[in-house]
């Protein structure tokens, strides 16, 4: 799990190396490209296929450990040594473009599983070292993403692509045709259920369609509710944040991380670790679908847009919504002088950071449309 909640509404032991080659194939953190060929279509899943699991993960020991205690709404390390999410006004590289691919080479995915082998983080990210994720009812949040995950590598091997199964520690500027971070999800509040998916604050046309469609094909396949409670550390993510680190992927690699469900909500967390391979499932049509509605000559799409700030005029108000959707509900409303980053835009909705000024210094990630932008703001010249 990943990150302090917004207002918005972010082991038992390893898997062993036998288990990983055993379920993973040749897809073990460095991969090897098999014949490329057309993809297939998603496997169809059926609700009788969900009510009855074909291999699920081991169940825990009988007396297993009690679960390690989460904090409300909160990630596997204390709030200060969490990360804080990048500036999305940061500057980036221009020179970054997307690399060019050869005819008939097999699509490349990369696969990381959360919180494995953390303590091998570079010193770059010494401080995620402990991070070893949620735990509830005798399983580890490690467990059920390497399990998965390495489901996940062998039904993409089998249509084709070439799959690295990584670490925590992502190869310095690691390139690929789609990157998905694999998790389960934490709270103390034993309620809270569903999945969630989220991109960098920088969303590319290609990562917002891959968003998109995994989404739509998790729903399908699993019939598990939205939550729409993303983090500031899921779209900050380190993996994503290529100003900050050198190990995280490039600009234009299209990315994504899943939280596949709550590993402490005991529906989900039956769900979870009795149905891998549906989860895996559900997690490969999305991507699969992808790479084939993709335009792969299309390389604007992997471009991030730049982002552009506004200052709220004075006497003036700019109501930040849950979605693009005027329907969707004002979360919050911008006082005059509130800074508004706008860091990707869906036609006349932009998805903006909000850092309001003292003394409530709220910070909001939300949609506002762009003719209030026009009308009640000023845009700040460029930096």
């Amino acid at each position: 799990m990943i990150g302090s909640r917004l207002r918005t509404g972010l082991l038992y032991s390893i898997m062993t190396l036998t288990t990983l080659l055993l379920v993973g194939g040749t897809a073990w953190l460095v991969g090897f490209p098999p014949p490329a060929r057309e993809l297939a279509a998603p496997a169809p899943v059926s609700a009788a296929s969900r009510a009855n699991a074909v291999t699920a993960i081991p169940a825990p020991p009988t007396s297993p450990s009690p679960a390690t205690p989460i904090p409300p709404d909160h990630a596997s390390l204390p709030a200060a040594d969490e990360p804080a999410p990048p500036d999305p006004a940061a500057p980036v590289d221009a020179a970054a473009t997307p690399t060019p691919r050869a005819a008939g080479t097999a699509p490349r995915v990369g696969v990381q599983v959360g919180h494995w082998k953390t303590e091998e983080l570079p010193d770059e990210l010494a401080r995620l070292r402990n991070s070893t994720g949620t735990s509830a009812g005798g399983y580890t949040e490690l467990q059920v993403n390497l399990d998965v995950s390495t489901r996940l590598a062998a039904l993409l091997e089998a249509e084709g692509v070439s799959v690295d199964v990584l670490p925590a520690t992502v190869p310095p500027g690691y390139d690929a045709d789609a990157f998905v971070s694999i998790h389960a999800d934490g709270s103390s509040d034993t309620t809270r259920n569903g999945f969630k998916l989220a991109t960098a604050w920088r969303t590319s046309p290609a990562s917002r369609m891959l968003h998109d469609l995994m989404r739509a094909e998790y729903a399908a396949a699993t019939g598990m509710v939205w939550d729409d409670a993303i983090t500031t550390n899921m779209r900050g993510y380190y993996a994503f944040s290529y100003t900050r680190y050198t190990h995280a992927i490039t600009r234009t690699t299209p990315a994504v991380i899943v939280e596949m469900g709550f590993l402490t909500n005991p529906a989900d967390r039956q769900f979870i670790t009795t149905q891998p391979d549906l989860i895996a499932q559900a997690l490969a049509n999305g991507i699969l679908r992808y790479l084939r509605e993709r335009d792969p000559n299309d390389g604007g799409a992997l471009i991030p847009p730049e982002p552009t700030r506004y200052l709220v005029q004075p006497a003036q108000s700019v109501p930040i919504y849950a979605a693009p959707n005027g329907n969707s509900g004002v979360i919050f409303a911008a006082p005059p002088d509130t800074r508004i980053t706008s860091f990707s835009r869906v036609g006349d909705w932009h998805e903006v950071f909000v850092r309001a000024p003292e003394p409530g210094n709220e910070r909001v990630i939300g949609w506002v449309w762009h003719a209030d932008l026009e009308s009640r703001t000023t845009q700040e010249p460029a930096q």
